[in-house]
């Protein structure tokens, strides 16, 4: 299965519960491994995986249609052993006829533990629970396992939910800072615009004065008045003569 974010992963071979969710369905005539797709993504900022495995249909039991199970873990490793497990417990209720008398019989059912599994276990004689040791005990382990991975589950989805409210006010709170960031410089803006405009708070250049021109006519201006028009730099010097 490929498309829409879907990945096929090869997990059959994988040990424990993927390993032995492949010998069981080899027992019961499903010749072709389990195929398992997934797809990871981030929901509330939390990495997700979901994941379906799908079942080809047995060469020895042909009444029964392929099928699938579907879960969702948070990371690809933990997600595949959900999921074999998952599918060990379907297996059991859809081929129960088949393997009630075979150590599948013992395994836990698809949903709690059901009155004819416990009334199996009890039935166990003391010949038959000797034989069956190692199956009897396993069921009652997974069975354990299963109400205690609940009760984690049930934990931890309130802890997700809490980190996912306070992710969500923490982007709220990035979100109204920013927004008075941008108010802030769009008031500073105009607050320069206002002093450029009006002259606040800058240096103000004076224009210089261009010197006024002047022009000596010989024909009507004496000396001295041309030296009134002149710089003081440039004006003639005169000494009193001296008398003889």
């Amino acid at each position: 299965m490929a498309g829409n974010g879907w990945v096929s992963g090869i997990c059959h071979a994988e040990p424990g519960l993927p390993k032995l969710l492949l010998l069981s369905l080899e027992r019961v005539g499903v010749m072709e491994p389990p195929e398992y797709a997934y797809r990871e993504h981030i929901a509330g900022g939390t990495l997700r995986c979901d994941m379906m495995v799908f079942v080809e249909r047995s060469t020895r039991y042909p009444d029964v249609d392929p099928w699938f199970i579907s879960t969702t873990g948070f990371r690809f490793p933990d997600t595949y052993r959900k999921a074999a497990r998952k599918a060990l417990r379907r297996l059991r209720v859809l081929y129960r006829h088949h393997l009630q008398r075979t150590p599948m019989g013992f395994f836990p059912p698809a949903e709690g533990r059901g009155r004819t599994w416990i009334a199996r276990m009890r039935g166990l004689g003391r010949e038959e629970e000797d034989l069956e040791d190692t199956v009897s005990h396993l069921s009652i382990y997974l069975t354990g396992l299963d109400a205690l991975c609940r009760e984690q589950s049930a934990q931890l989805k309130q802890l997700i939910r809490g980190i996912e409210k306070l992710t969500q006010e923490l982007e709220e709170q990035r979100t109204r800072a920013a927004n008075a960031e941008y108010s802030l410089a769009a008031l500073q803006a105009q607050m320069q615009e206002y002093e450029n405009r009006n002259g606040i708070g800058g240096w103000i250049e004076e224009e210089e004065e261009e010197p006024m021109e002047t022009h000596w006519d010989k024909g009507t201006q004496t000396e001295n008045e041309m030296d009134r028009y002149l710089p003081i730099k440039k004006r003639s010097i005169k000494t009193e003569e001296e008398s003889p």
